[in-house]
């Protein structure tokens, strides 16, 4: 019985993890890569105490190492009140790993049009109540991946942690349009030279098969090579044509001013 008892705390243990960084709704995130426990704390004056809040979160593990934190827990707040040299620990909530998880993704909101994706916990016993807590994993390229604190009111606990881990594939990483726009200069590229090789082979070709039925050539290998050969000096040619429609234009623009002169 007490061997039955123990395999059965142990698969327990094995099942009481933080959230699941492998989980289908986070697979376009990278939390693997900050893996970890991170902790936020505040202080404000209650004359005539002060009070101290620290939160903890687990990124795909839980807070176990933050002393006085439930076991097993994903996220925890610690509140402890400073009075005449006294430090008290005055709350302790925990929001169990085993409590149900809500994924949602965002994108666009608010004033700053973030994105990313809230983890959501509700329902976790706290004495006589139940409370809450939402934590805002924001996309942010140049994120310090530091929690921050901004909201418990004794019922909701949010907390905000940016993160370029928190970008979905493809968003929150520097533009590499440069890149892309070359690749796709390349292929225009690629093309216009499969059409112009496409192109002369068809000009030679058929040049020579035209010349040899019309019995210009005594076979068709003499039909190419003379194609050819009016082809390169179609090239050679080429500079000069250019050099001369250049010079035409040149000068017409130039009489033009004088004339208008």
């Amino acid at each position: 019985m007490h061997f039955l008892q123990t395999v059965a705390a142990l698969l327990l243990a094995g099942a009481t993890t933080a959230f699941d960084c492998s989980a289908k709704q986070l697979e376009a995130y990278d939390f693997k890569s900050i893996e970890g426990v991170y902790s936020a704390q505040t202080t404000h004056d209650t004359p005539p105490s002060k009070t101290q809040l620290t939160w903890s979160i687990g990124v795909c593990k839980n807070v176990d190492s933050i002393d006085q934190c439930p076991k097993n827990s994903d996220v925890c707040g610690l509140t402890r009140i400073e009075a005449d040299g006294q430090t008290l620990l005055a709350e302790i909530v925990g929001f169990n790993s085993n409590l149900q998880k809500t994924y949602i993704p965002f994108e666009n909101d608010g004033a700053n049009s973030e994105s990313g994706v809230t983890i959501e916990y509700k329902g976790a016993n706290w004495g006589t109540n139940l409370v809450d807590a939402k934590v805002r994993f924001v996309c942010d390229a140049s994120g310090d991946n530091k929690l921050t604190i901004s909201q418990w009111d004794g019922k909701v606990f949010i907390g905000e942690f940016r993160s370029a881990a928190a970008c979905a594939k493809g968003k929150g990483k520097k533009p590499d349009s440069p890149k892309s726009a070359d690749g796709e200069s390349w292929g225009w590229f690629t093309w216009i030279f499969i059409f112009m090789v496409l192109f002369l082979s068809i000009y030679i070709i058929g040049g020579a098969w035209f010349q040899y039925n019309r019995g210009n050539s005594i076979d068709f290998a003499s039909a190419l090579r003379e194609v050819l050969e009016n082809f390169v000096d179609l090239l050679r040619g080429l500079p000069a044509f250019i050099r001369e429609i250049v010079e035409k234009i040149s000068g017409n623009s130039s009489r033009g001013e004088y004339s208008a002169v």
